[in-house]
């Protein structure tokens, strides 16, 4: 009986706890919205987690920037208003990759221009 406890102990699956959204930063490079995504599935895996809890994770994890300076300057007073500003900066996010890249693009046909 001892050994059937044992086995079963260890195939048991564990479950998160709050401690898991310590370990989750966004790391450099890392788009608002990828951070977001990661954090979120591991926010919804844990069972009975304080939205309160969610959101003070939330801001240590942030890199420093914009998102995380409007965040302190008001902070957010629930998940749901959480996410709506987070949508706008991450609009604004791809909105700037977006023209980074036509401009590399331009630059480069410039460039192809010149050396024929």
């Amino acid at each position: 009986m001892a050994k059937f406890d044992i086995q079963f102990a260890t195939s048991r699956p564990h479950h998160l706890t709050s401690i898991a959204l310590v370990s989750i930063c966004q790391e450099k490079g890392e788009s608002l919205r990828t951070f977001i995504d990661r954090f979120g599935k591991t926010a919804m895996s844990i069972r009975n987690l304080s939205p309160e809890v969610a959101m003070h994770h939330m801001l240590t994890a942030l890199r420093p920037g914009p998102f995380a300076d409007s965040l302190c300057m008001q902070p957010a007073v629930s998940l749901d208003e959480l996410r709506r500003r987070a949508a706008k900066f991450m609009q604004l996010e791809e909105l700037r990759e977006f023209k980074n890249q036509a401009r590399a693009e331009a630059s480069g046909e410039k460039k192809d221009e010149k050396e024929r």
